[in-house]
């Protein structure tokens, strides 16, 4: 088959996007074994979780890299560009290997289908991608992040990670997980595998249970961050000159003057949950000075960032009750003082209800906006919702006129805080 062009890939791919997701390994495994298994050849760490895997994953592929090693990187959703999903040391796959490789899945779908077997879903051709891209560039470690839940996705079909972490569970996907926190926790424990060691973020005790049983069974040696050995030295939003990039400096451990420039209460306790898992892997690399310098590294836009200061805008991609939560508390501690205007898109099939009535704490006014995208919860609907919630309740229709609206009624001591899918990020960005 010739290869496609850039441009013919990036139809295809839109072509083959229209099935949506179906969970399930069977697609995932057959096209592994006519690709002859690259995915065995890697050293793999596989993150899954509700909220934070991003942030977890990137601040362990940082520390990784500053210790020498070359990371793949697996990732979703992006939020700038479709090649962000596939990394080695921060670089995108390139256009042409993109082509290459899609090209090879394409004829492998194809000889699938007149066999009678199934297609595989776009995420399965991703994560494949993925696995033959950082096989092709020999890299040391693969970071690996789930997609949904982690028994029946598509990344778990990996059989011997070097190390598994999961991190914050909450409720989400309930339609495809489960509609309790132990069914939710067993979904993503579904990634844990006998002779991998564990590493997990501290769970409400409902999934603690559930990944605490899942380990004895399995034989898991499991080591969980410890919050009380966490010290916070130095929170600020951002450089007061001119940059807009904040810091958190702290202790964890032994570890003394730890600085991330992650916005946000909760990226701490990712940070640490990160620390372990480096911990865990016992590399030969002197571990204080790579973890310092790893951290201070790392960077993952679209959480809690502050954008402008004039005015002050922040956007943070919470999406869900807990991450709701995370936000109003890291809102609490960084602006006690001050008024805010709140800005919300959100996906249809999320929980916007829940979403809603814990962030009516922080404001009287919320404006809603459509998220470009199919899965998109219509504007009017939200600002319906939400006027059970707030006094001023509004309909801003696109994220670009919400936006504008928003700044009509911010004033100096205002703060706008945009929130909701994740997908709105990059459009955000482009119109601030």
């Amino acid at each position: 088959m010739k290869q496609m062009t850039y441009e013919e890939t990036m139809t295809w791919i839109e072509q083959a996007g229209k099935t949506g997701s179906i969970l399930g390994l069977e697609r995932m495994e057959e096209l592994l074994e006519r690709m002859n298994h690259p995915e065995r050849a890697l050293k793999i760490i596989h993150v899954a979780g509700t909220n934070g895997k991003g942030s977890v994953c990137t601040m362990i592929s940082s520390i990784l890299e500053t210790a020498g090693c070359k990371v793949g990187r697996y990732i979703s959703p992006t939020l700038y560009d479709y090649r962000e999903r596939i990394q080695i040391n921060g670089k995108y796959i390139e256009k042409e290997a993109l082509s290459e490789g899609m090209t090879m899945l394409r004829a492998i779908c194809e000889d699938m289908a007149r066999d009678g077997l199934e297609r595989p879903t776009i995420f399965e051709i991703e994560t494949a991608l993925g696995f033959w891209y950082f096989k092709k560039n020999q890299c040391d470690y693969v970071v690996l992040e789930t997609g949904m839940g982690g028994r029946l996705d598509s990344t778990n079909v990996i059989e011997h990670p070097v190390l598994t972490v999961i991190t914050s569970i909450s409720m989400d996907h309930m339609v495809q997980l489960g509609n309790t926190l132990e069914a939710i926790a067993g979904e993503k424990a579904g990634i844990l595998k006998a002779g991998a060691p564990a590493v997990i973020y501290p769970q409400d005790e409902r999934a603690m249970a559930v990944i605490e049983k899942v380990c004895r069974e399995k034989n898991i040696s499991m080591t969980t961050a410890d919050w009380n050995q966490i010290n916070i030295r130095e929170r600020c939003l951002f450089d007061n000159n001119s940059i807009l990039e904040g810091q958190q400096i702290f202790d964890y451990k032994q570890y003394k003057n730890l600085k991330i420039h992650l916005n946000g209460l909760y990226q701490v306790k990712n940070a640490c949950t990160a620390i372990e898992a480096i911990e865990v892997l016992n590399l030969n690399i002197p571990m204080e000075d790579v973890i310092s310098e790893g951290l201070s590294k790392a960077r993952w836009p679209g959480r809690f960032e502050c954008l402008s200061k004039n005015p002050l805008i922040i956007i943070d991609g919470a999406h869900n009750p807990e991450g709701a939560e995370s936000l109003c508390e890291s809102v609490e501690a960084y602006f006690p003082e001050k008024e805010r205007i709140l800005m919300m898109g959100v996906f249809g099939d999320k929980d916007y209800i829940s979403i809603l009535k814990k962030v009516s704490a922080l404001s009287d006014t919320l404006i809603s906006f459509t998220p470009e995208n199919a899965r998109g919860l219509d504007s009017a609907l939200l600002k319906e919702a939400a006027a059970s919630f707030f006094a001023r309740a509004i309909d801003g229709q696109t994220a670009r006129e919400a936006l504008e609206l928003a700044k009509v009624l911010a004033d100096k001591d205002k703060i706008i805080i945009i929130f909701g899918s994740l997908s709105t990020i990059s459009t955000i960005c482009d119109i601030v």
